[in-house]
């Protein structure tokens, strides 16, 4: 039973110790099916731990006959030894863990019935590509890692979606999905001789066994007198299928969950299995978790007001016994750098009487990060980035400033080997081996080895030609870096190589996220240009190793810097919800579709329920994309917490050195309050200037900025054009400004604003 002599455990009679009467219910429910609505910070982890001592130490139940799962590991963990506590490690026999490891728990012990030789391997990630790009070369395909992780995604949504082979080739009409189907044929026959399952056939294969084999099913099923599911708003349909059999016999079957937090349907979770419980098992009882032990009455109702405004609900309302606490701020930032500021600024001064740790900023993509970063260093403020890397330490972000670094320093080997085959170009291994030998004998940089080596015609014929449009490219850039700026650079390379479609190929899934992060990039290159007057590639280069030191900050205690996904299960006394504007929050994404908006909203109630006692919500009225000034809008989401909850904020006056005032800026800048630039930002927010007279030179250029006009930059001041060159995003103009200092701007990454041409100002 419960314990062994000398172990300590719970008495019956405290398994029951302050719960509340919900939790009590819950935990003390017999036989039947259960479905605990469990709201945030309600204690739902509490209750399923409580849930298996009362049923070994109330009603008797073998422990052994008693299965829990969850999804992550971690989660497992905490479950685990929360139950280890009220029962004793000897008289714990209940089974906690994840899906996967249950089923794979049952596949050991039933390999030959569900078709599998003993010792079975499981292939990890990279098993499963050196497989498909094994299959893809003996088809004469591209065997390149990009294409083998898109064929291998494909293969497992197939699965996930509970389409066998023969459905997918079924459903093939086009070439490429006929060969899609065959890759995907291919594949599953080198599992079976490899004897190995992959991931998801552990969820497929025990549902095999149980379709194919009744009595094991019931077996199995027998077994789990009491199944109990945590989480169950993220289960997709082969797990709902493996519930189902389960519970099949006796039906006690008790799911934990909530749809005001189902957030995971870009994997395949189908938040019906939690809306339709009731249905799927008859008699099921329904009780909510209602008292909320994490946050203040203020962030409660707030939270509230966003997800009722969501048709696919249960429907409950969270309370709480804790004070209302503070108004929930909001600020309207001028633009998304003095958004990242203020944020930086309101920690730095609540750090004061708490701890860096006791602060969250919440954002909808990592793409949002950077200035987030930048502006935490500015401030000294402690922080890491938690459930991915920092901003110019991923991937993309990297290979592309290799490129420039390549650029500026045709020396630099490192970013030679990087990036020689990034976008994938077919240059083969035996050629790059080639490449750094002769660099070696002759002592001299890979990138010049590699123009040595097609001279003396060393490269075969099929790797010579993208080693030279390789190099063709390395030093297109190389010429153009002393005289242009990094934004024009970064965006031709990012257009060259068609970036996106490779991101897409390369990460299924995630390419859009990723292409994300290259428009920050883009936008922190123009931002660079904006604030030098050149935007030369070496000073950006120079700012961009300065911010993206080698520190692991991920390992440093301090303030966190997430996105939403990443935070669900956490919580924190103080949060930031960071870019809550239209097409961002919610994402541009979800437009068109009310189910992927129900799915923003949740997303939103997930990140106003990790505060605990302050929440501050932000939006910025301009923010750049792609290295372009956007206008933004506030978030509908704002629109649905009660107005009386929210006190807004105005963006602080900042003060100068000599202690005088100065007035933010679009785009994170500054000018004095009064100046002319200062004026001219407050008249470009209304209107642009009318465009000038034609000059003696003929007529205006249709963009305005004849020679001789008068403008106004927003760091610079006023200053005279004295030349143009270019068009478009190319267009640089050469300004004389006061004291004449004379620039190179490019106004299509600045707000100049037009003031006078030289005819207009000579009427005056």
């Amino acid at each position: 039973m419960a314990g062994s002599p000398g172990e300590e455990c719970a008495r019956p009679d405290q398994v029951l110790d302050g719960l509340n009467p919900a939790q009590r219910d819950a935990v003390t429910h017999g036989d039947g099916p259960l479905l605990v609505l469990a709201g945030a910070g309600s204690g739902k982890t509490r209750v399923i731990a409580h849930r298996i001592a009362s049923l070994v130490l109330h009603r008797g139940e073998d422990p052994s006959r008693i299965v829990a799962v969850t999804f992550t590991n971690k989660a497992a963990r905490e479950m685990r030894s929360r139950a280890e506590r009220l029962l004793g490690k000897a008289g714990l026999g209940a089974w906690i863990g994840t899906f996967h490891a249950f089923c794979l728990r049952i596949l050991r012990s039933e390999g030959r019935a569900a078709g599998l030789e003993p010792g079975f391997d499981v292939y990890d990630t990279d098993d499963q590509l050196a497989a498909v790009r094994r299959i893809l070369r003996g088809e004469c395909q591209d065997d390149a890692l990009p294409g083998a992780r898109l064929a291998l995604a494909r293969i497992s949504r197939a699965k996930n979606a509970m389409r066998s082979v023969e459905d997918v080739e079924a459903a093939a009409f086009g070439p490429e999905s006929r060969i899609q189907a065959r890759i995907h044929r291919l594949y599953e026959e080198a599992l079976r001789r490899a004897n190995a399952l992959d991931f998801d056939d552990l969820l497929l294969r025990l549902l095999l066994l149980f379709r194919s084999d009744p009595e094991a099913s019931a077996r199995h099923a027998r077994r789990c007198r009491h199944l109990l599911v945590d989480e169950y708003q993220d289960t997709n349909r082969p797990q709902y299928e493996i519930v189902r059999a389960l519970s099949a016999v006796h039906g006690n079957v008790c799911v934990v969950g909530d749809e005001d937090q189902a957030i995971y349907r870009f994997r395949g979770a189908d938040i019906r299995n939690i809306l339709e419980f009731e249905a799927d098992h008859p008699g099921t009882r329904v009780i909510r978790l209602e008292q909320n032990y994490r946050s203040t009455g203020t962030i409660l109702r707030a939270a509230g007001g966003v997800v009722a405004k969501n048709a696919k609900r249960k429907g409950k309302t969270l309370w709480t016994a804790n004070p209302d606490g503070d108004a929930i701020e909001v600020l309207a930032a001028p633009d998304d750098r003095a958004e990242a500021r203020w944020i930086a600024e309101r920690v730095e001064e609540m750090s004061a009487s708490r701890p860096p740790e006791d602060f969250a900023v919440l954002y909808r993509t990592n793409a949002q990060s950077r200035l987030l970063e930048e502006a935490f260093r500015a401030h000294g403020i402690p922080h890491q980035v938690v459930g991915s890397v920092r901003f110019y330490e991923r991937k993309e972000v990297k290979d592309l400033l290799a490129y420039l670094k390549l650029a500026a320093n045709p020396a630099d080997d490192v970013s030679f080997r990087r990036i020689v085959n990034t976008p994938p170009r077919g240059i083969g291994e035996a050629t790059l081996r080639l490449v750094e030998e002769t660099a070696r004998a002759r002592g001299i940089p890979l990138g010049s080895a590699a123009a040595l080596s097609l001279e003396e015609g060393l490269v075969s014929p099929r790797s010579a030609r993208p080693l030279r449009g390789f190099l063709d490219l390395a030093g297109d850039l190389a010429r153009r870096a002393a005289s242009e700026p990094a934004v024009l650079l970064l965006e031709d390379l990012v257009r060259s190589l068609d970036y996106a479609a490779h991101l897409a190929r390369a990460n299924p899934g995630e390419g859009a996220d990723r292409m994300d992060n290259v428009r920050a990039l883009v936008s922190a290159a123009a931002e660079y240009q904006d604030e030098s007057g050149d935007g030369s590639l070496v000073g950006f280069l120079d700012r961009s190793a300065l911010v993206s030191d080698a520190d692991d900050v991920g390992s440093r205690p301090g303030a966190s810097l997430m996105t939403v996904h990443c935070a669900k299960g956490l919580e924190y006394p103080v949060v930031f919800l960071a870019g809550l504007e239209e097409n961002l929050f919610p994402h541009v994404r979800s437009r068109g579709s009310n189910d992927d908006l129900e799915e923003e909203r949740r997303l939103c109630y997930v990140a106003m329920t990790r505060a605990k006692e302050r929440l501050l919500l932000t939006w910025a009225r301009v923010r750049r994309t792609q290295g372009e000034p956007g206008a933004c809008s506030a978030s509908r989401f704002l629109s649905e917490i009660p107005e009386d909850l929210l006190r807004p904020v105005a963006a602080p006056l900042h003060w100068d050195r000599l202690g005088e005032p100065v007035l933010a800026l679009p785009y994170g800048r500054s000018a004095p309050v009064g100046s002319s630039a200062a004026r001219a930002a407050a008249r470009a927010a209304t209107a642009r200037a009318a465009a000038p007279l034609p000059t003696a030179g003929g007529p205006p250029p249709a963009d305005g900025y004849a020679v001789g006009a008068t403008v106004v930059h927003p760091h610079f001041g006023s200053g005279r054009i004295v030349g143009r060159e270019g068009e478009g995003k190319a267009l640089k103009l050469t300004i004389r400004f006061a004291g004449k200092d004379q620039k190179k701007i490019l106004p299509a990454y600045t707000q100049l604003q037009i003031l006078a041409s030289s005819r207009d100002e000579g009427r005056r």
